[in-house]
C-alpha cells in the first residue's frame, strides 16, 4: 500500500474516531459544554444559559478556550440576524467536536425541526463599506495550543446562514502559513499536507450573496479590495463532509475567481454531496494542487458560471498552477447539471482540465500519478 493510501486511511480512521459520522449516528455519551448565543445578548455574559447568552463568535471562542478540554462543545444560536465582521478561529479540542447550530436543533433531524435559520450578516465600517474577509476563517494556532501541528479539528456547522461576506463563507486552512497570513505549503510538491485542519462537517447550511457583487469593491481595486473566492474554501484540509447545503448567488463583478466549493492545496478525501449550487459566477467546483480522492456526487446545479476567455466556464475545473502538482482520483458523478448564468441557452460543460492531460502529473519536480490513476473520474451526470 502506498504512503498516500496509508495517509488517507489514517485520516479517515481519525475522523470516525472523532465521531464525524452521518447525522443521527449514535456516539458514546460525553459531557458537553453548551454556549448560548442571541443577537440581543451581551458579550459580558457567561453564555452558560439562554438568559446569559453572548452576542458574537469572538466571545464564544474565548469561552471555549477557557472551558474543559475533555468535553464536546455545542454553540446554541437563537434565531435572529447577527451583524458582525468575520471571525478568525484557532481554538480546538482534539478528540472532541465543536458544533455551531440553532438552539432548537437536534443533530440528525431535518430542516422542519428548526423554527428559523440564524443569519450571520457582514458588518460595515464607519465609511459604510462592508468589511473584508470570510464569515468564519479557521486556521491553526502557532503558540503550542492544541492542533499547532495540525490534525482533526472536529468543527461542525448545522443549519446556519452566512451572507454578504466579500471573500466567502467558510475557509478551513491547515497550511503552514501564520493564521490568516496567506498560504505556505507544509510539504513538498505533490506530497500530502504535513499539518492539515481536518475532519469537519458542513450540513444544511445556506451561503448566499457572497463576493464583491454584493459587498462592493473589486479583486484588483487598490482602494477597495474585495474579492470572493468560494462559499467553502479548503486549504490543506481533508476528510471534510459538505452535505445538504445551499450555495446561492456567489458572485464577483469580474468573470472569475469565486466558486461554490474551492478545494485548494493538498486537500483530500473530502465529500461534497446532495448540495444545491446556483448563481455562482465562476466554475461552481474547483480543485487544484495535489488534492486527491475528493467526491462530488448527487448535487443539483442551477445557472452557474459566466463565459470567459482564460478557461471555459465548466461545472468542474481542475487547475494546476505554477509550482503546483496535479490532483488525481477525484470523482464528479451523478450530478444534475445547469446552464450558463449570463443568459446563454447553452449548457455549461461538465469538466475541464487545465492544462489538459488525464494523467499529466504537473510540471517538472512533480511525482508521477500512481499506476492506473487519472486526474478525474466522471459518471452519470445529466442535464
Amino acid at each position: 500500500m502506498s504512503n498516500r493510501r496509508l495517509t488517507v486511511c489514517a485520516l479517515l480512521a481519525a475522523v470516525v474516531a472523532a465521531g464525524l459520522a452521518a447525522p443521527g449516528v449514535a456516539r458514546a455519551a460525553v459531557a458537553v459544554q453548551t454556549v448560548y448565543m442571541n443577537a440581543a445578548g451581551s458579550d459580558a455574559g457567561s453564555g452558560a444559559t439562554p438568559a446569559t447568552a453572548v452576542r458574537t463568535l469572538g466571545r464564544v471562542e474565548e469561552l471555549v478556550a477557557a472551558g474543559p478540554v475533555d468535553q464536546d462543545v455545542e454553540v446554541r444560536i437563537h434565531a435572529g440576524t447577527y451583524v458582525a465582521g468575520g471571525v478568525t478561529w484557532d481554538t480546538y479540542r482534539p478528540g472532541r467536536t465543536i458544533s455551531f447550530m440553532p438552539d432548537d436543533y437536534t443533530v440528525g433531524e431535518g430542516r422542519d425541526g428548526i423554527a428559523a435559520l440564524p443569519v450571520f450578516e457582514n458588518a460595515r465600517s464607519s465609511s459604510g463599506r462592508y468589511l473584508p474577509g470570510f464569515w468564519f476563517y479557521a486556521c491553526l494556532p502557532s503558540d503550542g495550543r492544541p492542533l499547532t501541528d495540525g490534525g482533526v479539528a472536529g468543527l461542525r456547522f448545522y443549519y446556519l446562514q452566512a451572507q454578504r461576506y466579500s471573500s466567502g463563507a467558510l475557509s478551513l486552512d491547515g497550511s503552514a502559513g501564520p493564521c490568516g497570513g496567506g498560504y505556505q505549503p507544509s510539504s513538498g510538491p505533490g506530497q500530502p499536507s504535513a499539518r492539515g485542519l481536518d475532519g469537519n462537517t458542513v450540513f444544511g447550511m445556506v451561503f448566499t450573496d457572497l463576493g464583491n457583487a454584493y459587498t462592493g469593491g473589486g479583486c484588483a481595486d487598490e482602494d477597495f479590495p474585495r474579492c470572493g473566492f468560494g462559499g467553502v474554501v479548503l486549504t490543506e484540509s481533508s476528510g471534510n463532509r459538505i452535505e445538504n447545503s445551499h450555495f446561492v448567488d456567489l458572485r464577483n463583478t469580474e468573470v472569475s475567481y469565486v466558486h461554490g466549493i474551492y478545494v485548494t492545496h493538498k486537500s483530500s478525501s473530502n465529500r461534497f454531496t446532495s448540495n444545491r449550487v446556483t448563481g455562482v459566477s465562476s466554475d461552481p467546483v474547483k480543485v487544484r494542487d495535489a488534492s486527491n480522492f475528493n467526491t462530488f456526487e448527487n448535487n443539483v446545479f442551477g445557472a452557474n458560471s459566466w463565459p470567459r476567455t482564460s478557461t471555459p466556464g465548466v461545472h468542474y475545473l481542475d487547475e494546476v498552477g505554477a509550482s503546483e502538482c496535479s490532483s488525481y482520483h477525484n470523482r464528479f458523478a451523478y450530478n444534475d447539471l445547469g446552464t450558463y448564468l449570463a443568459g446563454s441557452s447553452a449548457n455549461l460543460p461538465v469538466w475541464y482540465l487545465s492544462p489538459e492531460g488525464a494523467t499529466w502529473p504537473g510540471p517538472s519536480g512533480c511525482p508521477a500519478l500512481p499506476s492506473g490513476e487519472t486526474r478525474l473520474i466522471t459518471a452519470g451526470n445529466t442535464y
